[in-house]
């Protein structure tokens, strides 16, 4: 196993977490493996109402990776992007929570989706909504985010089961995440929908 840390940036009032990704971390994460201490890095934004945070994920010498970045930390708070940072060890939550072989799919999957995140910014100024982007449009065809997911899993080659049980999965972690940073009322509130939604869709398919 690795030895796995995260630095968590807190924002600043009035900074997004792109802010941040954009100027600092994205650059992070590409530089960092290039140097002795590191051998991986990834980030992890998490944006809820006000709430607009990113964690940078690093295996390796974390006390080096600190004394080489803090000053760019520190810069990033002075100049009013980050309101405070810390470092905390999360190997054993990290491996405990994924497993020997899942623990190191899953950082090999933050990557990815990194590179993803960047070609997205590069691409769009302000990021398309979740499913339906043209509400205002007569169509059958709803574009949004979720396509881009839906299109990944097809380039890949994964079968219409295993995607729907990715996105049923997707849903699983997305009304837990719910319950953390908002409340379990809320989630049960989003699982009646999915109900609901999956109602509609039976009928559908059965005529």
């Amino acid at each position: 196993m690795r030895e796995i840390s995260e630095i968590h940036f807190a924002t600043g009032t009035g900074t997004s977490a792109r802010e941040l990704v954009e100027r600092y971390v994205l650059d992070a994460v590409e530089r960092l493996p290039g140097t002795e201490a590191c051998e991986y890095a990834a980030f992890m934004p998490l944006t809820h109402g006000t709430f607009d945070d990113v964690w940078l994920t690093i295996a390796g010498d974390v006390d080096a990776v600190v004394d080489s970045e803090s000053e760019t930390w520190d810069g990033l708070v002075a100049d009013g992007l980050v309101s405070e940072w810390d470092v905390a060890d999360v190997t054993d939550e990290w491996y405990d929570n994924a497993g020997g072989q899942g623990g190191e799919l899953k950082l090999r999957l933050h990557r990815v989706a990194n590179r993803a995140t960047g070609d997205a910014f590069e691409e769009f100024d302000e990021r398309p909504a979740a499913v339906d982007a043209f509400p205002g449009e007569a169509t059958s065809y709803s574009v949004g985010w979720w396509t881009l997911l839906h299109v990944i899993a097809g380039h890949q080659g994964y079968s219409p089961e295993e995607t729907l049980a990715m996105f049923l999965r997707g849903t699983r972690e997305a009304c837990e995440d719910a319950v953390e940073v908002g409340s379990a009322d809320e989630a049960v509130q989003r699982i009646d929908e999915c109900i609901e939604s999956l109602e509609t869709l039976r009928a559908d398919v059965e005529g």
